[in-house]
C-alpha cells in the first residue's frame, strides 16, 4: 500500500456515516486533501468547522457535480482536472458511480499512477428501476476493480467475497474500521459494571439502537422482537431519518425513547446506560457497523445479523453468545439476555476484549502501517 494519498468520496467528511468516518481517520493520519461530491449538501470552508461532528485539520475540497436523483457525477473544472492529472496516489471510496468513474479516468490517463479503492459494501437493490441500476453499477465496479492498484475492504468476509467475484485479478487487503481517538478513550474509560437482577423484580433490559431511521436499518424488526419479550425492557433510539414518524407510531405505548441525532457526548451517555446494542440491518448495504465498535469499546455487546457479503455479523460476534444471527431468533436472544444478568456481565468483558484485540486504534495503526 502506498503512503499518504489524496482521497475521493461522495460524502463530506467527517460526517456521521461509516464511509465519512473511515475517510476522516485516514485523512487524520495521511494529512492529505480530501475531495468530495458533498452529497449531504453541507460544503463548508476549512475555517467553518463548528458544525463538524469531529475536528478536521486537513484540506477538504468540493467538486461541482451534476445531480440526477441520488446519482452525482463530477462536472469539468479546475479541481477535477487537478485530481485527474496529479501524480499523487489517489484513494476512492465506493460505492459511488461518480467516484468509480473518476478512479477509472485517473487510471487510464496515467497507467503508472497508484489508484486504489476502498470497498465499503456490496449493494442490494430491490425490484424496479432502482434495483436494476444498483446491479448495473455493481457489475461495472467489479469489472473495474482489477484495473486498480489495490482494493481495501473492512472485513475478512468482504475480502473473501471480492476474491470470489473477481478472482486473483484483484489485490485485496483488509483494514477494519476504527473509532475517533477521543471517543475511543472516553468509551474505554467507562466502567464494566451492569445493573444486576433484583430477585423477583428484574431490572429492565436496556436496549440501544443507533442509526439512520430508514428502510434497511430495520428498526421495525427490533420493535417487533422486543414486543414479544416476557421480561421487562426499554429501548433508546438514537438517530433520525425519513421513517421516524412511522417508527414512532409502531412504538406507541411501548417503553421506547426517540432521542434524535445526538452529538458524540450524548451518544456516549446512551452507551454508558445500555446493556446491549442491536444493529438489525437486513442488507449487505450495512457491511460493518461502526456503531458496533462504539458499543464494544464502551463494554456493551452488539448484536447484528449475518448476511451474505456483509461483515456486520463478524464484527460483534462473541464466544459467550452463540446464536444464529438471524432475524427470526432476535427475540429469543434478547429474552435470554433480559433474564440472565450474569451473562450480560460476562459479555461486557468479552465485548471490550474483542474491541481491544481487533479494532482499537493501536491495532488499526499497526494494520495501516503493515499494509
Amino acid at each position: 500500500m502506498k503512503g499518504p494519498r489524496w482521497q475521493l468520496l461522495r460524502e463530506w467528511p467527517p460526517g456521521y456515516g461509516g464511509i465519512e468516518r473511515v475517510a476522516h481517520e485516514l485523512a487524520m493520519v495521511w494529512q492529505q486533501p480530501v475531495y468530495s461530491f458533498d452529497a449531504q449538501g453541507d460544503a463548508r470552508s476549512n475555517s467553518e468547522s463548528a458544525s463538524d461532528p469531529l475536528p478536521a485539520p486537513y484540506a477538504r475540497w468540493r467538486l461541482p457535480c451534476l445531480q440526477i436523483g441520488r446519482l452525482m457525477l463530477p462536472l469539468p473544472g479546475r479541481r477535477l482536472m487537478e485530481l485527474l492529472l496529479s501524480k499523487q496516489p489517489l484513494h476512492g471510496h465506493l460505492p459511488s458511480p461518480g467516484v468509480l468513474l473518476v478512479l477509472l479516468a485517473a487510471r487510464l490517463l496515467q497507467p503508472r499512477r497508484w489508484v486504489s479503492a476502498h470497498w465499503h459494501a456490496f449493494l442490494e437493490g430491490g425490484s424496479g428501476v432502482q434495483g436494476m441500476l444498483f446491479r448495473l453499477y455493481q457489475h461495472l465496479a467489479i469489472r473495474v476493480l482489477p484495473l486498480l492498484s489495490e482494493v481495501i475492504t473492512t472485513s475478512p468476509v468482504l475480502a473473501d467475497a471480492l476474491v470470489t467475484v473477481c478472482g486473483e485479478r484483484v489485490r485485496v487487503r483488509v483494514l477494519p474500521c476504527c473509532l475517533d481517538a477521543g471517543f475511543e478513550s472516553e468509551a474505554l474509560a467507562l466502567p464494566l459494571g451492569s445493573h444486576a437482577q433484583n430477585g423477583a423484580h428484574p431490572v429492565a433490559l436496556r436496549v440501544l439502537f443507533i442509526g439512520r431511521l430508514d428502510s434497511y436499518k430495520r428498526l421495525d424488526w427490533l420493535l417487533t422482537a422486543l414486543a414479544q419479550l416476557q421480561a421487562p425492557w426499554r429501548l433508546d433510539v438514537v438517530g433520525d431519518g425519513p421513517r421516524r414518524v412511522l417508527f414512532e407510531q409502531q412504538a406507541q405505548g411501548a417503553p421506547v425513547h426517540f432521542h434524535g441525532r445526538l452529538d458524540e457526548a450524548g451518544k456516549l451517555q446512551r452507551l454508558a446506560d445500555a446493556d446491549v446494542l442491536v444493529l438489525p440491518s437486513d442488507r449487505s448495504n450495512e457491511a460493518f457497523g461502526i456503531v458496533q465498535l462504539e458499543a464494544m469499546a464502551a463494554a456493551v455487546p452488539a448484536l447484528a445479523f449475518t448476511r451474505p457479503r456483509s461483515g456486520m455479523g463478524w464484527v460483534g460476534a462473541l464466544p459467550g453468545l452463540v446464536w444464529s444471527q438471524q432475524p427470526q431468533d432476535l427475540a429469543a436472544v434478547l429474552e435470554r439476555l433480559a433474564l440472565d444478568g450474569s451473562l450480560r456481565a460476562h459479555l461486557r468483558l468479552q465485548a471490550r476484549e474483542r474491541f481491544c484485540t481487533w479494532f482499537s486504534r493501536p491495532v488499526w495503526h499497526r494494520q495501516l502501517r503493515d499494509l
